[in-house]
């Protein structure tokens, strides 16, 4: 019989999916020079502040090459400016520009919009009060989990070499 965490774990697995299209959809036609779901996320993650390559690629979980390739397609886009990194004269501090953080700001706000008109539109007020209750623990359960775990290891991975 399954528990209620795993039950919550389905539903969550069936559920991002459809988030990440829905996002992806509307990002993608926001503009002729659309951006891709990893360009919108890269610009999420450095809309935080200056971030190098390796960070991205560590947020992300993706290879520095593949990292490297992306934040170079966002350099030439004008979207995102290198500077070299005072305290590491081999690492280059990736940042917003103004028109990054624009198209940034221009596309969470789209985002944030439309799928405030879904739910507005599809969910009764009790159902729409419970996602709102769920969602900060959940925020909080997976960032911890983030934040615990050994680059590259599942938890399970981690108490094992602990």
């Amino acid at each position: 019989m399954p528990t209620p965490e795993d039950e919550a774990a389905r539903a969550l697995l069936d559920t991002m999916p459809l988030l990440n299209r829905t996002v992806a959809a509307i990002v993608q036609r926001d503009t002729p020079d659309t951006l891709t779901m990893s360009q919108f996320r890269a610009l999420a993650h450095l809309s935080g502040g200056p971030l190098t390559v390796s960070d991205l690629a560590r947020r992300r979980r993706v290879s520095l090459a593949s990292m490297g390739e992306l934040v170079q397609a966002l350099v030439e886009r004008g979207l995102v400016e290198r500077r070299p990194d005072l305290q590491d004269r081999r690492q280059q501090r990736l940042s917003l520009s103004d028109e990054g953080r624009r198209r940034h700001e221009d596309a969470h706000a789209l985002a944030q919009a439309q799928i405030a008109g879904i739910l507005a539109e599809r969910l009764s007020p009790e159902e729409l009060a419970a996602v709102c209750a769920a969602l900060p623990a959940l925020q909080r359960a997976l960032t911890s989990e983030d934040r615990g775990n050994v680059e590259g290891q599942r938890p399970s991975e981690k108490k094992l070499l602990s």
